[in-house]
C-alpha cells in the first residue's frame, strides 16, 4: 500500500477569485432573489440564538433582518458597494466552480467552510492507493469492517482562527463530506469518523 501526500501551503489570500460583482438572481441589497437561499447563506454566519430569532419572524421582517446583517458586515459604509457582500458573492462563484457535486458548490460542506473562513492556510490532500479495500477491527469491538479506499482532505486555518476540518469522499463520486472538525459546535464531527480513515491514518496531521 502506498500513501501519497500532497501539501499545499497557502498565504491565506484567496486565490483565483475577484471581488467584482457577479451576476446572480439578486434581490436589491441581497445576494439571492429568494428567501430560502438568502437565509441558507447568511445562516453560515449566525449563532444559535440569532437563528432561533429569525425563525420567529414573518416574511417581511425576515428580509429586513437579512438586510441588516449585510449592512452591519459592510467593510466601508461610505461606498455604494457592499465590499463584504461582493467578497461573499465571489466565494460563491469559486465554490460553485470547484465544489459542485449533485448540488451547487456553495451549499456543500466545503463551500460552507470556504465561504465562512476563506482560503485555508494549509491543505493536505491524501490518497491511499493499492488494494481496493482493507479489513480492520472497529475500536477493539470484535467487529470487522471492510474499508474502501477513499480520498480525503485536511483544511487547516491558523490565522486569525485556529481550526481544522477533515473532508472525505464517502461514496467515491467526488463529493467530499465534512466528518471531523475541532472547531465550532455547528461543525461537529461524525461519531465514528475515525472508522472512515482506517488504521494507518496519522492523527498528528490534524495538528
Amino acid at each position: 500500500m502506498k500513501k501519497f501526500l500532497f501539501i499545499i501551503i497557502l498565504s491565506g489570500i484567496i486565490i483565483g477569485i475577484s471581488a467584482d460583482p457577479i451576476s446572480l438572481p439578486q434581490k436589491e441589497g441581497h445576494v439571492f432573489g429568494n428567501l430560502i437561499d438568502e437565509f441558507k447563506l447568511v445562516n453560515y454566519f449566525l449563532n444559535a440564538n440569532q437563528k432561533d430569532y429569525y425563525k420567529k419572524l414573518d416574511t417581511e421582517n425576515k428580509w429586513k433582518y437579512l438586510s441588516t446583517f449585510w449592512k452591519i458586515q459592510d467593510i466601508d459604509p461610505t461606498t455604494e458597494c457592499n465590499e463584504f457582500q461582493q467578497e461573499i458573492i465571489a466565494m460563491i462563484k469559486y465554490s460553485n466552480k470547484h465544489f459542485s457535486h449533485f448540488k451547487k458548490g456553495w451549499e456543500t460542506d466545503m463551500g460552507r467552510v470556504y465561504i465562512k473562513y476563506g482560503e485555508p492556510f494549509e491543505i493536505l490532500k491524501l490518497s491511499n492507493y493499492g488494494e481496493p479495500y482493507e479489513i480492520f477491527e472497529q475500536q477493539n469491538s470484535g467487529h470487522y469492517v471492510k474499508l474502501t479506499k477513499r480520498e480525503y482532505q485536511i483544511w487547516k486555518y491558523r490565522v486569525p482562527i485556529y481550526q481544522t476540518f477533515l473532508f472525505i469522499e464517502p461514496q467515491q463520486h467526488g463529493d467530499l463530506r465534512l466528518i471531523y472538525s475541532d472547531g465550532e459546535e455547528q461543525y461537529g464531527s461524525w461519531r465514528e469518523w475515525k472508522d472512515y480513515l482506517g488504521t494507518n491514518f496519522d492523527a498528528s496531521l490534524l495538528h
